[in-house]
């Protein structure tokens, strides 16, 4: 199948008038669209292959590609970017008065009380952990989703010891957002044991609640062989579909003027934890001297927050420009490429004005 560009003009709503409205939409698109073409012409190898790239601004699609057997309805893995998605559905639990984030944990045994949703939610649950480099032998990542793990992702979690005190170390853990999942399954369907029961009831509940509110057409969440909603890793979405879910962040939660998550919860995931560019379920930007390099390494807009998943899978989400770019793809998952990409993407999102 060729490669399939699906393109529009970029409208700005600040414009003085039609002709330097003209003249901006072309410039955004121009930089947008030269950007895309490097990366898949293979001028920047580094970036892999280029599956999506979309660009909403004030809630409307404005720019869009798609490479080769891609397009607009073409699910596409999230990998961590499931995270961010955890977070959102725990948010919903929150609103409708089922979970209490700083309650102990009641989905597996455990013997600290001070490991609780918070803390698994911003990474700081403390509980012995190797993400690794995804290394079959190294990585517990890749065990709980493919080796000893798979059977009961949240139980692998669970299981390990408590390395830290909860809330006093930052260590990222693709683990302990599926024991988030499992936790709020827990509390949604405390009556429920079997698998199948467990993945139909929540399969339908995400549905119900986030996925149908979106109109995220395209959506599915994935399970372990226990029935829990593998919240750290596996959602399958269309770049549209994934877009409308950085859209809901952006706009603090409100959707056609219905709210789906709590008042605060959007600053709960902005808000930087003993990790100062992660908040819970998202990435976030830092100034250029940061010990840890963001993901525009200070050079875009400081407002900035993502969603990020292996392979060079990013929601970004820029409030102060009513900007949401959705990237999917597959390159190499090491630093340089990360950083190869952020210095692809703010160009792009610089070329925008303030909104």
């Amino acid at each position: 199948m060729k490669r399939r560009d699906f393109a529009m003009g970029l409208g700005l709503a600040w414009a003085p008038g039609p002709f330097l409205a003209r003249a901006a939409a072309s410039a955004n698109s121009a930089i947008a669209d030269d950007a895309w073409t490097k990366a898949s012409s293979g001028a920047v190898p580094i970036l892999g292959r280029g599956d999506a790239f979309l660009i909403q601004r004030h809630g409307k699609l404005i720019f869009e590609r798609y490479g080769a057997d891609h397009g607009p309805t073409s699910p596409h893995v999230s990998w961590s970017m499931a995270k961010s998605i955890t977070h959102a559905l725990v948010g919903v639990g929150v609103k409708q008065g089922k979970i209490d984030i700083d309650r102990p944990l009641k989905a597996v045994p455990h013997g600290d009380p001070k490991l609780n949703l918070r803390t698994l939610l911003t990474l700081t649950d403390g509980l012995q952990w190797d993400e690794g480099d995804y290394d079959p032998a190294k990585s517990d990542a890749t065990r709980e989703l493919y080796g000893e793990g798979r059977f009961d992702g949240a139980a692998y979690t669970a299981a390990k010891p408590q390395a830290y005190p909860p809330g006093t170390h930052w260590r990222y853990s693709t683990g302990a957002f599926h024991l988030a999942a499992a936790e709020l399954q827990a509390h949604l369907f405390p009556d429920l044991t079997a698998a199948e029961a467990r993945r139909a009831a929540m399969a339908d509940w995400i549905d119900a609640n986030l996925f149908h509110p979106l109109a995220m057409t395209t959506a599915v969440a994935e399970f372990d062989a226990a029935g829990t909603f593998v919240g750290g890793s596996w959602v399958y979405a269309s770049a549209r579909d994934y877009a409308k879910f950085g859209e809901l962040y952006r706009l603090d939660g409100l959707w056609n003027g219905r709210r789906l998550l709590p008042e605060g919860w959007v600053k709960f995931a902005r808000a930087p934890t003993l990790e100062p560019i992660y908040g819970a379920g998202f990435w976030l930007e830092a100034p250029s001297n940061a010990k840890t390099l963001s993901l525009m390494a200070g050079k875009g807009p400081l407002d900035g927050f993502s969603a990020q998943g292996h392979d060079g899978q990013v929601i970004l989400v820029v409030p102060s420009k009513a900007l949401v770019v959705v990237r999917l793809g597959l390159m190499d998952d090491g630093d340089a490429a990360w950083r190869a990409l952020g210095d692809w993407l703010t160009p792009v999102v610089n070329a925008f004005p303030d909104a």
